[in-house]
């Protein structure tokens, strides 16, 4: 135990006061939990139970923590606590044996929306070729940066000369555009429209207009404006589009570094290839010739991939040092890229076979396809129906990994460069094992992991630049690095902890004292030299952007179309929303609160039973509980004069409705 000693002083004596101190910690999603949905918090370090305090200083709910467990990636034994009974919206503060451990939790609705539009927003703040105007950007409004169209082509890619190749999203905490992780990103990103258009359609974040597309459709096409300029004449698609060296630590407008087109592969050709089929298919109905552009480029694209299929690119050349994105075995894109020209043509000689039960990533894309296949029954059948029973698999196993530990779908050996990628795919994964079933066990688990994302973590921090109690505030990206600006460009996911300690060294070199703990989850900085850990990437950004986003439509009344009955839900309005509350004199109840369970009480008195309150009137009782549930009738929209309360009469309880009193067995006491 841990002790504070404090002196006190006074003309006569000095007396010396050893007080505890309490070392407990609640970990919490610091964005808000949702007013009718799933809740959870981990502990550390605590005994007892777990009070919810609201404004007005009240215990409104008291919880009992699960035993703890040991998580493996943080070296810490974790207590869980369910409190989805909490579901008024406000602001709570948390307590354990009278002790304030925070008082920064939010229940409120549309709990992530400003999540899923400042994540979306950050693709804007990373464009080239473009000024990003004050009534846009804001205080983080630039010069344009790399405006000369013009690249020549590296000797690597095989042919001389120089293309013109202009927009684009800057890749990461550089200036690089490379295809293979425009290719993931631009997926994730279409596949959310995909899923959720009638949401999309409507959702606005401030961003210059393109026609009549939705703002997620503008942003994404900006992106897809560059990738068609990377494709060459016989089909084949250049690597990435960088200097020859990672620039300075300057603003794009002073990047004025020569740009090269590096390298022509197999895998970035049909990544490009199935984004670009698509797209097709998505932008259609707003605009069919740019529809047909990316579809006749996926198809030029996907030949040129058949014909050339070891065109792999194994490591940059050796006047080249930015960033690789190396393969050697192309097969996985190939699977996507015929899987979405098939499902965009219906043409059958496109039709590729093989799925996988892992989460991709850039280097490895065979999950996405096998979202697809699964999520197109009709054209795929038993490849279909595969598909589907590997998602499933590898789902039970994420969700059983959340039931304990900090209940994270997060394991030890998920603690990569990108981590926080790793946690955001998890839930993707999770979120289409959802779509496929309306298993509520797959959407929570999923809730899960972005609560990970957002504050339920072991460094007690929000990942996302700009939101939350605790957020990066050096994330290492050139533009928040060098625009004067304090604060860094919100909405920005960074890599997160992994254990490695590849920018440990010297800080003449722009790395980092060893920030290592010992301990995978607990591995990170937040510094400016931490490219390891702290620096941010669109293929991190999307997958947060899909989860967030996806959650706040499901949660708005919608569902992809293929989806099982029963995925979409609706937000419990706040006004009506139903917590146990209390006052000084007793408990109080309103009609869906439920203050029976063993882990989750109403705050009491020792000697009174447990009661669950609702809209019948009738009595239940339940011998092997040990319990007595009193139906009270309660109507909706009721002010609190009018709710159910527990009243004490001596030593006798009773419940006091409308002015009638109801003794233990909802009979009326006269």
């Amino acid at each position: 135990m841990f002790v504070k000693n404090h002196a006190i002083k006074s003309v006569a004596l000095a007396a010396l006061v050893v007080v505890p101190a309490f070392a407990a910690t609640a970990y919490i999603n610091q964005i808000g939990y949702r007013p009718g949905d799933f809740k959870e918090l981990a502990l550390v370090e605590a005994n007892g139970n777990v009070d919810f305090v609201n404004a007005a200083g009240q215990v409104v709910l008291s919880v009992t923590p699960k035993a703890a467990s040991y998580w493996n990636a943080s070296g810490q034994n974790v207590q869980l606590v369910d409190f989805s009974k909490l579901a008024e919206a406000g602001k709570y503060s948390i307590k354990v044996n009278g002790n304030v451990l925070r008082s920064d939790l939010v229940v409120k609705s549309q709990t992530y929306e400003e999540i899923v539009k400042a994540s979306i927003k950050w693709f804007y703040y990373q464009r080239a070729s473009m000024a990003l105007e004050e009534q846009y950007a804001g205080k983080w409004a630039r010069a344009a940066g790399h405006t000369n169209a013009t690249a020549k082509l590296h000797n690597s890619t095989g042919a001389s000369g120089t293309i013109q190749s202009s927009k684009g999203w800057y890749d990461a905490g550089d200036y690089g555009r490379y295809i293979v992780n425009s290719g993931i990103t631009t997926y994730t990103l279409l596949s959310l429209y995909e899923h959720f258009p009638q949401y999309f359609k409507t959702l606005k974040w401030n961003i210059p207009a393109e026609g009549s597309l939705p703002d997620l459709l503008a942003e994404i096409k900006y992106n897809l404006d560059w990738m068609l300029t990377m494709q060459a004449s016989d089909g084949g698609v250049y690597h990435k589009l960088t200097s020859l060296g990672f620039p300075g630590d300057v603003m794009p407008a002073q990047d004025n570094s020569e740009l090269y087109v590096i390298g022509k592969s197999t895998a970035g050709t049909f990544d490009f290839a199935a984004v670009m089929a698509m797209a097709s298919r998505i932008y259609k109905p707003f605009d069919a010739t740019y529809a047909s552009k990316c579809l006749e480029a996926a198809k030029k694209a996907y030949a040129w991939g058949q014909q050339n299929p070891s065109r792999n690119y194994l490591a940059n050349p050796s006047d080249v040092s930015t960033g690789a994105y190396e393969n050697d075995n192309p097969n996985d894109e190939k699977v996507l890229a015929g899987t979405e020209l098939y499902i965009t043509t219906g043409d059958a000689s496109y039709k590729q076979s093989g799925s996988s039960e892992y989460v991709s990533y850039w280097g490895d894309v065979m999950g996405l396809a096998t979202y697809e296949k699964a999520t197109h029954q009709t054209q795929f059948g038993g490849d279909a129906s595969e598909a589907k029973q590997k998602i499933l698999g590898t789902a039970d196993k994420f969700v059983n990994r959340a039931e304990s530990g900090f209940g994270v779908v997060m394991d030890k050996d998920d603690f990569v460069w990108g981590s926080n990628a790793v946690a955001s795919n998890q839930g993707v994964w999770l979120l289409h094992a959802y779509y496929l079933t309306g298993n509520q066990k797959y959407y929570k688990a999923a809730v899960k992991a972005l609560d990970y994302l957002l504050g339920k973590n072991p460094l007690d921090m929000s990942f996302v630049t700009g939101y939350g109690t605790k957020s990066p505030k050096m994330p290492h990206h050139r533009p928040s690095t060098s625009d004067n600006v304090e604060d860094p460009i919100p909405g920005m996911l960074v890599g997160g902890p992994q254990p490695g300690g590849e920018d440990v060294g010297s800080a003449a070199e722009w790395k980092c004292a060893d920030y290592r703990t010992g301990q995978a989850a607990t591995a990170y900085t937040d510094q400016r030299c931490s490219y390891a850990t702290n620096e941010v990437a669109i293929n991190w950004n999307a997958p947060l952007a899909y989860l967030a986003g996806a959650i706040e439509a499901i949660n708005a009344g919608y569902a992809p179309e293929f989806a099982a009955a029963g995925v979409a839900k609706q937000d419990v309005p706040a006004s009506s929303s139903s917590t146990v509350s209390s006052s000084s004199s007793a408990p109080q109840s309103s009609s869906s609160a439920v203050v029976s369970s063993s882990s989750e009480t109403a705050v009491s008195s020792s000697s009174v039973p447990s009661v669950s309150l609702s809209s019948s009137a009738n009595v239940e009782s339940s011998s092997s509980q040990g319990t007595i549930a009193i139906r009270v009738p309660v109507e909706s929209n009721v002010v609190r004069s009018q709710q159910p309360r527990f009243r004490f009469d001596g030593h006798s309880l009773f419940v006091e409705k409308n002015g009638k009193r109801f003794d233990l067995k909802g009979q009326h006491i006269k």
